[in-house]
């Protein structure tokens, strides 16, 4: 079984792009579904804001790549993953490099980005939801959520501002030159605006506003950070009266208008309005920034936030490197072993069932204690013999050619799979 990825995220393409491929909760557990129901014996869609990767488990990568896209023209109605420059994939060992690269956050748009190790924890819960994560991709995102822990715990790739959240509030500090006194709406209650709650309830703002779909979450958030809550439908007339927005919704479609912005601007005509889109895709019309005295931010800008420690964090990726090849070194050592288990398994009982019978045979009127020493000899001989061989089959990669030829040999050279009546007449 191979293992695939394909993906898009900010590396390889705009934000308009990953609007397209941006999937609802509710759509990616219908993606997964599908994925299984189309051959793929295991599957993990890891969805961010800047991010959509499939990771999938097929005895072809080739079908495989194809069953992704099926899914993705099934959702969108068109091939957003077609081979090209918007797309990356990889299989095998490299996907799961990519994915522990990913969790250590050194493939994140802020290095060291400390939320993506909850995001695929989300993904991980919303596939075991669908019944789509079996052996393999357990033990790929156990290792990868290991190696994102390590290189926060063991390197300062971490330190500063590492996250959307963080950036973000900065942003909003450069804009509006102090947050004291301040009044910011957040808009949402995933992990990205719960985030931006928490540190802008430490900001000495004189309102924090909360709005969410569900007004009793939104309660829920404006209670921890000491805000107040309202819901999606009072936002435009909250507009007026606050210094800042920063929405991170999973919506599909806008929860702030140009035209409800455009309303708002005459109520305060001395004082700018930032806006700070989070989402993907958008909460916020784009047309909103070209209303007078808005200040409007989408998430890539997020990139231009000064952030002084990004060189003390850039002097730690050799060491998360290092550390993203140990776990996957355990990984790959795991997948290589569980593929050959079989295998080995059978090498072992071939030769021990040789042994029972040339003991029988050769010790039939021995006493116990002769035929319980003999046991202990042949048992001994038999592990010696067979522990290079063993490894040997274990170090062989299964998803390589040169693999393939190692297991099959091994097959052919102890004649395993055929009978033992077979090999009794011929020593006969």
């Amino acid at each position: 079984m191979h293992l695939l990825l394909v993906g898009m995220n900010h590396r390889t393409a705009g934000l308009d792009q990953r609007e397209a491929l941006a999937f609802t909760r509710e759509e990616r557990l219908v993606a997964l579904v599908r994925l299984a129901a189309g051959g793929c014996a295991e599957a993990l869609i890891v969805a961010t804001c800047n991010r959509t990767e499939f990771y999938v488990v097929h005895h072809d990568a080739a079908l495989a790549d194809a069953c992704v896209r099926d899914v993705v023209r099934h959702l969108r109605g068109a091939d957003l993953l077609a081979p090209g420059a918007l797309r990356y994939a990889a299989a095998d060992t490299e996907a799961g490099r990519h994915l522990f690269r990913v969790a250590s956050g050194l493939d994140s748009m802020v290095l060291g980005d400390a939320q993506i190790l909850g995001q695929i924890k989300d993904a991980v819960a919303l596939a075991r939801e669908a019944g789509t994560v079996g052996p393999l991709l357990d033990r790929l995102v156990d290792r990868a959520l290991r190696a994102g822990k390590r290189a926060r715990a063991e390197t300062s790739v971490s330190g500063g501002i590492v996250s959307v959240a963080s950036a973000a509030v900065e942003l909003l500090r450069t804009e509006l030159t102090s947050l004291a006194g301040r009044r910011v709406l957040v808009v949402g209650a995933g992990e990205t605006a719960r985030l931006v709650a928490r540190q802008l309830g430490q900001a000495r703002l004189s309102g924090l506003l909360i709005a969410n779909r569900t007004l009793e979450t939104a309660a829920a958030i404006a209670a921890s950070v000491g805000g107040a809550a309202l819901a999606l439908a009072d936002i435009a007339g909250t507009l007026a009266g606050v210094d800042a927005v920063v929405s991170a919704t999973r919506a599909p479609r806008f929860v702030v208008t140009a035209a409800d912005v455009a309303t708002a601007m005459p109520q305060r005509p001395s004082r700018p309005l930032v806006l700070i889109d989070l989402a993907v895709p958008r909460d916020i019309d784009p047309e909103a920034a070209r209303v007078p005295g808005v200040v409007a931010y989408a998430i890539d800008a997020i990139q231009r936030v000064v952030d002084a420690t990004l060189s003390r964090r850039l002097a730690e990726v050799p060491r998360v490197e290092r550390l993203v090849d140990d776990e996957l070194a355990r990984f790959d050592a795991w997948r290589r072993s569980r593929a050959v288990t079989p295998l080995v398994r059978e090498l072992r009982a071939h030769f021990e069932q040789v042994r029972i019978e040339e003991v029988s045979r050769l010790l039939k009127h021995a006493s116990a204690d002769e035929r319980a020493r003999a046991e202990r000899l042949t048992q001994a001989l038999i592990n010696r013999l067979l522990h290079m061989p063993t490894v040997s089959l274990k170090d062989a990669d299964p998803a390589s050619d040169a693999g393939q030829s190692r297991l099959h040999a091994a097959r052919d050279l102890f004649a395993l799979g055929r009978t033992h009546a077979r090999r009794g007449h011929a020593r006969g």
